[in-house]
């Protein structure tokens, strides 16, 4: 019997330490870990961005590999033209669409007293043809303005300091926000390098040539579930968000478009998203009419069915490969988790895990010899070695 190398005995005794340092100094670990995100955000965000914008990129430098006298300089003219029109969508959108949703603001919050008051009134008309439910609303709205004022009371210097922290901590945004932009033209005119400086890195710590493999196997995977899900539920976001804009301004609905951008925004969530969205919408139209509110929430769930089962999947297609449901459990866990990012990102994260899972169990079962589809374990069912199988065929 060989000895352990001493190499794997320190490897097996630095794990557990780290492992029992991880559980017992879970707050200070998160501490730091928060602390390491936050400081590197600009980072993160220039990843990001640079991996939404590299397929214009690639495409347009393409096009300028093309044209003789400017074929040298494609990548750094492409990755110019792409900050061009980044900025240039940017600014339309900020120009077409901030003035139209400052005004609907404006004019919800000069009419919202009006509004307030039209509500009150149909509610004490309510109240006063039933006694019993006059009581209960009456108890309702004591015990509410009992906890407003405790609220105020407790909460109100401290919502007061951290708007006013939030304001200060706009120049420190507008400084991250350009870092961001910086780093990701850089990577961008140097994205080659990059990748091949992490791979290289890798193959370096990792010697075992067929988990290299599957390690590469595994990254081209998640990039396809990761561009496909990401690039095709903005576009879809924006046709639903368009579509809602110009259903609501055929109906006459008010603040159609500020409804819409909401609808459309919150739409990237999948599953819940236009409900998500369309809670607030539908207690703002309350306020103007019940009968538009529920006009409104009628359209939504009809907007919701055809998006689910004929916009969406004619877009997005079968981009992560995992049911509904464990959608709807990477939503709660990866929310909990990242908020709401998490709850955009956690299906495509969670379909990447997903992926990494089953060739693992595949590989597993191929060894032991027996078979990989999912229907051969169901419930009463011999699983039968594949070997044994052919030989009774």
């Amino acid at each position: 019997m060989t000895k352990p190398k001493l190499t794997t005995v320190l490897s097996i005794v630095v794990g557990v330490i780290a492992f029992f340092f991880v559980v017992f100094r879970f707050q200070i670990v998160k501490d730091a870990l928060d602390m390491f995100i936050s400081v590197l955000q600009p980072l993160w965000a220039g990843i990001l961005m640079a991996y939404l914008l590299y397929p214009l990129a690639a495409f347009l430098e393409r096009q300028c590999a093309k044209v003789k006298f400017i074929s040298r300089a494609a990548r750094q003219i492409s990755v110019l033209l792409t900050t061009l029109i980044v900025f240039a969508v940017v600014g339309l959108l900020c120009a077409v669409l901030i003035p139209q949703l400052w005004q609907s603001v404006v004019e919800l919050a000069t009419n919202m007293p009006e509004l307030l008051e039209t509500q009150f009134k149909r509610l004490r008309t309510f109240m006063q043809t039933d006694s019993e439910i006059a009581a209960t609303v009456t108890q309702i709205i004591e015990s509410t303005e009992n906890s407003l004022m405790t609220w105020i009371k407790t909460n109100l210097f401290n919502t007061i300091y951290s708007l006013a922290s939030s304001v200060m901590s706009i120049g420190s945004a507008i400084i991250s926000i350009m870092l961001a932009i910086i780093i990701t033209i850089y990577l961008l005119l140097d994205r080659e390098r990059y990748l091949g400086q992490c791979r290289k890195l890798f193959h370096a710590i990792s010697k075992n040539d067929r988990f290299n493999d599957e390690v590469d196997e595994t990254i081209k995977q998640a990039h396809r579930i990761f561009s496909g899900f990401i690039s095709g539920k903005l576009l879809d976001s924006l046709i639903v968000g368009i579509i809602c804009f110009v259903s609501l301004s055929i109906m006459g609905m008010p603040y159609a478009l500020l409804i819409s951008v909401v609808v459309g925004v919150t739409n990237i969530i999948p599953m819940f998203g236009p409900f998500i969205g369309a809670i607030p919408s539908a207690f703002l139209l309350l306020l103007v009419s019940p009968k538009q509110c529920l006009i409104f929430i009628i359209f939504i769930v009809i907007l919701q069915q055809v998006d689910g089962n004929v916009i969406g999947p004619r877009i997005i297609g079968n981009t992560t490969g995992i049911s509904a449901l464990y959608v709807t459990i990477a939503i709660l866990v990866f929310g909990k988790l990242m908020g709401f990012i998490g709850m955009i990102l956690g299906v495509p994260i969670f379909a990447t895990i997903y992926y990494i899972i089953k060739r693992l169990t595949e590989h597993s079962l191929k060894k032991q010899g027996l078979p990989t589809d999912t229907a051969e374990y169901g419930i009463g069912r011999k699983i039968e070695h594949i070997a044994d199988k052919e030989s009774q065929e």
